[in-house]
C-alpha cells in the first residue's frame, strides 16, 4: 500500500462530496489525498494548485477530462469526478492500492527478465490508449506508473492541459528529469513527448538511473538537449526501442502503437521508423555538450550563456559543426534560454529568502531554462536560496555569481547579481515575480543596459 501520511493543518478537510483522510503525494500540479466518496470506498483526490479563472480554459479542460474518461480503464485510473469551477479545482480517480514503479526500484532495485517486460508492455499499451483517446500525458514517468495488485496503471495524465491554461506561454510541461527535447524548446508536446518519456523510464526500471543524468535539474535539462544517454544494462529489442524513442527529432520515433506491436512480435524484430546513428549517439562515446572540468578549456567562454558575446568564438564553431549544425545550434540555444529562466526564478526566492516575512521559507534550490530571443538561445539556470544566495547559469553552468536584494514591491523582487565568474559571464540586474509557492517568472537586464536580455520561469526542486 502506498504511504499516506497525516493531513497537514492547511490541508482542506472535505473536498465536495469526498472525506480526505491523508496525503498520498505532493508535485508541481497539486496535491493528492487519500479520500473516501459516499459510499465510502477509497478514492485519490488531486487538489490543483492552478485556478481556472478564464471561462474558455475552462471549457478547454473540461473536453480534454471528458476525453480521459474515454481512456481504457484496464490500464489507467479511471478519472471518476472532478470540480473545475471553484476556487479548489481538483480531480477524483480511481484510488490505486500499490507503490509507483519509481518507489519500487527504490526499495527492490531495477527489474529485469521477465518483470521488466512487463513494465515495458503495460507502459506500451497505456500509452497506446491514452493516445487513441486524443490525450497527451506530458508527464509520463516512474512515479505516475503504479504497480497495483490487479496489473500496472498509469495516473495523472490530462492534468498538464490545466498547467498550460494557467501559465505563461511557452513554458515547459512535465518533470526536469522526464520531459522531452521539444518541451525543453518551447516546441507543441505531442504523442512523440510521451514515447520520449516511456524510454527514459525503461532506462530507469532498468538500471536504477536516470539516462541523462545530473547533479542538478539544469544539468539534466541541458543534457536532454544535448547530451548522450547512459542506457545501462539494457540489451536487444527493448534497447533497440529505447533508441528509437530517445531520437532528438519527434518525427523520427516510432509511436505507442508501433512500440507495442514490436515487443508483443519479438520474432519479427521491432516495427517504426528506423533510426540514424546520429539520431541517438553511442552512450559510451565522449559527451562534447558537458565540458570535462579538468581540461584546460573548461571555463572556456560559452556563447549560449547569459551576458555572452553575439558573436560565436573559434571553439563555438568547432562545437556547432561537430554537432550537426542548425539543430544542434537551436539546442543549444534551447539549454541557454533553460538557463536564464532557471536563473531568474532562483532570483526571486533568493530576494524572498533574504527579505521576507518568513525568514527561510524560500530557501532551497530553483532550477528553470532562461531563453534570450535576440539571439535564439536557450539555457539552464540554477539559484540557491538562503545564506549565501548564488546563481550558476549558461549551457554547462559555467557561469556563477552571487544574488543580493535590491528591492521589493508586492509581488516582485528586484536583485542584483554581482560578483560575477566566468569567462564571458556579465553582473546585472533580476527582476522576479512570484507566482505562488513553487513557481516565478523572471527577466534578467545586463549591467549598464536597461532593455531585458533574458526572461524565463523558474521552479523549486526543494
Amino acid at each position: 500500500m502506498p504511504d499516506v501520511s497525516p493531513l497537514r493543518p492547511e490541508d482542506p478537510r472535505r473536498l465536495g462530496n469526498y472525506r480526505l483522510n491523508g496525503r498520498l503525494g505532493a508535485g508541481g500540479q497539486g496535491v493528492v489525498f487519500l479520500g473516501a466518496g459516499v459510499s465510502g470506498g477509497p478514492v485519490a483526490v488531486k487538489l490543483l494548485h492552478a485556478r481556472l479563472d478564464d471561462a474558455s480554459a475552462r471549457r478547454g479542460f473540461a473536453r480534454e477530462i471528458e476525453a480521459v474518461r474515454r481512456v481504457a480503464p484496464f490500464c489507467t485510473a479511471q478519472v471518476l469526478d472532478a470540480d473545475l469551477d471553484g476556487d479548489r479545482p481538483y480531480l477524483v480517480s480511481e484510488y490505486v492500492d500499490g507503490p509507483s514503479l519509481h518507489e519500487h526500484v527504490r526499495a527492490a532495485g531495477p527489474r529485469t527478465g521477465g518483470d521488466l517486460d512487463r513494465v515495458a508492455v503495460g507502459t506500451a499499451t497505456a500509452l497506446a490508449a491514452i493516445h487513441r483517446a486524443g490525450v497527451v500525458h506530458r508527464d509520463f514517468k516512474p512515479g505516475n506508473v503504479l504497480l497495483g495488485s490487479d496489473g500496472l496503471r498509469v495516473v495523472d495524465f490530462g492534468i498538464s492541459r490545466l498547467a498550460d491554461a494557467t501559465a505563461t506561454t511557452g513554458h515547459p510541461v512535465g518533470t526536469p528529469a522526464y520531459i522531452a527535447p521539444e518541451q525543453l524548446e518551447g516546441r507543441p508536446a505531442g504523442p512523440a513527448a510521451d514515447m520520449f518519456c516511456w524510454a527514459l523510464t525503461l532506462v530507469y526500471a532498468s538500471s536504477g538511473r536516470h539516462a541523462y543524468s545530473g547533479d542538478t535539474h539544469a544539468a539534466v535539462m541541458a543534457r536532454i538537449l544535448y547530451g548522450r544517454p547512459d542506457l545501462g544494462p539494457l540489451s536487444g529489442l527493448l534497447k533497440d526501442l529505447v533508441v528509437a524513442c530517445l531520437a532528438a527529432d519527434p518525427d523520427e520515433r516510432p509511436d505507442a502503437g508501433q512500440v507495442l506491436s514490436a515487443l508483443l512480435d519479438r520474432g519479427q524484430g521491432h516495427a517504426g521508423p528506423a533510426v540514424p546513428d546520429s539520431a541517438v549517439p553511442d552512450p559510451t562515446a565522449p559527451d562534447p555538450a558537458v565540458p570535462d572540468s579538468t581540461a584546460p578549456d573548461s571555463t572556456a567562454p560559452d556563447s549560449t550563456a547569459p551576458g555572452t558575446d553575439d558573436r560565436l568564438t573559434e571553439r563555438d564553431r568547432g562545437e556547432h559543426a561537430r554537432a550537426g549544425g542548425p539543430r544542434r545550434a537551436r539546442r543549444v540555444a534551447v539549454v541557454a534560454s533553460l538557463a536564464v529562466l532557471v536563473v531568474l526564478g532562483l532570483v526571486l526566492g533568493v530576494a524572498r529568502v533574504l527579505t521576507a516575512r518568513e525568514p527561510g521559507r524560500f530557501d532551497g534550490t530553483w532550477t528553470g531554462v532562461a531563453r534570450y530571443p535576440a539571439a535564439g538561445r536557450v539555457f539552464p539556470v540554477e539559484i540557491r536560496l538562503g545564506d549565501p544566495a548564488g546563481m550558476r547559469w549558461g549551457a554547462d553552468l559555467h557561469c556563477s555569481g552571487r544574488l543580493t536584494p535590491a528591492s521589493e514591491s508586492g509581488d516582485v523582487l528586484v536583485l542584483t547579481l554581482d560578483q560575477v565568474k566566468g569567462d564571458a559571464c556579465h553582473p546585472g540586474s533580476v527582476s522576479i515575480t512570484w507566482r505562488g509557492e513553487g513557481a516565478a517568472d523572471f527577466e534578467v537586464t545586463r549591467e549598464g543596459e536597461q532593455a531585458t536580455r533574458y526572461s524565463g520561469s523558474l521552479s523549486r526542486t526543494n
